[in-house]
């Protein structure tokens, strides 16, 4: 194998990662109303995409998939939400290359690459779909609607692409891919995880979940004084458009506090599980 990787091999691995991206993306496991969805770990290969060639490739794939995503149905209201929403969004996955060559670089280019996408997409709902937040302030609507689909996915993947077999296929594919000399460089500063990062991620993960669940309690008292303050002295029957906003405000009260208990309750026990892996790994090391 050459010292250094042809552009038409490039070419044929960026290819291949957006082909697979493009195909999960069909594949929504949950669909949010205004655009967003919770698909099988499709943001993950352009991550990879960045991983083995750098983030400037990676950022191309990630353009190239939103640019095929719009062919498949784009909800647009405006030009900059266009290019948030479907291209730098996407684009920012990409990110993930200025890692490739850290220790646990494929982990913290996944969190920068889909944090660097939620940024986008945040901003999008802030600028573009604030008519959506009601009383609430367009900011909290824009992250917690966001964050909905894209955190289960991540702290999901994460998990997925830490675990040992997982890695060791990725490994694989990533010998495969780079040329030896890049391959060795790449991964002469990676390793396996230590119990005390273990530990540390678990803490952080059971504090992300509890911030979850104080955020929707923050918003079920604001949303609930709103709707006090709609419903008081309202016969709803003698006034329908009342009566209606009521009934939005409610619907969406509860479709948000569910998504963030959701998200809270899966960042709570992933943190809970880690810990308790690790705490008991050390245990039967000592014995």
């Amino acid at each position: 194998m050459s010292e250094t990787m042809t552009g038409t091999k490039k070419l044929a691995v960026c290819a291949m990662c957006i082909a697979l991206a493009f195909m999960l993306n069909q594949v929504s496991l949950f669909r949010m109303p205004m655009g967003g969805s919770i698909t099988p770990f499709s943001m993950l290969f352009i991550v990879l995409a960045g991983y083995w060639l750098g983030p400037v490739w990676g950022i191309l794939a990630g353009v190239a998939m939103g640019l095929l995503n719009t062919s498949t149905g784009a909800i647009v209201y405006a030009p900059h939400q266009y290019v948030l929403d479907y291209l730098l969004a996407p684009g920012a996955l990409g990110l993930s290359g200025l890692f490739r060559k850290w220790r646990y670089g494929l982990q913290i280019g996944y969190i920068v690459g889909v944090l660097g996408r939620f940024l986008m997409v945040f901003l999008s709902g802030y600028l573009v779909f604030y008519m959506y937040a009601g009383d609430q302030h367009p900011a909290i609507y824009s992250a917690t609607y966001n964050m909905a689909y894209i955190g289960p996915e991540m702290v999901v993947t994460l998990i997925i692409i830490s675990l040992p077999v997982m890695k060791h296929a990725i490994d694989t594919v990533t010998k495969s891919v780079l040329p030896p000399n890049e391959y060795a460089e790449m991964m002469k500063n990676q390793g396996s995880s230590s119990a005390n990062a273990r530990l540390i991620t678990g803490g952080v993960m059971g504090a992300l979940g509890g911030t979850a669940f104080v955020l929707s309690s923050y918003i079920t008292r604001l949303e609930n004084l709103s709707i006090m303050h709609v419903a008081a002295g309202v016969e709803l029957f003698s006034d329908p458009p009342r009566a209606d906003r009521l009934y939005r405000m409610i619907e969406r009260n509860t479709g948000q506090i569910f998504a963030l208990q959701t998200v809270g309750v899966l960042f709570v026990a992933l943190g809970v599980t880690l810990i308790f892996s690790t705490l008991m790994a050390k245990e039967d090391a000592a014995k």
